[in-house]
């Protein structure tokens, strides 16, 4: 990883570990702080692919949020589209 985590990428990296529930010898549920950066980075980088899995709004998305207008859905994809790029930007 060539460039630091925006802050949406690291909101879904830490819910992907809550949803893995994975115990330390412990017993304690590992903790974003608890993880090597190898692990870190592996979590990171499932979260880009999820984050950028969602860049195309599909058309349930843009009819729930009222976005389905007159022929102006492009304008309203693009946005979301942008948007999605800001949150999980392509690396360089």
């Amino acid at each position: 990883m060539t460039r630091a985590p925006t802050e949406m990428e690291l909101r879904v990296a830490k819910i992907l570990l809550i949803g893995d529930g994975v115990s330390m010898p412990s017993g304690k549920v590992r903790d974003w702080i608890d993880l090597s950066n190898v692990q870190r980075n592996s979590y990171l980088k499932t979260a880009r692919a999820a984050i950028r899995a969602m860049r195309v709004p599909t058309t349930e998305m843009l009819r729930e949020a009222g976005m389905v207008v007159a022929g102006n859905t492009e304008a309203h994809a693009t946005v979301w589209e942008t948007m999605i790029d800001a949150a999980s930007p392509e690396e360089e």
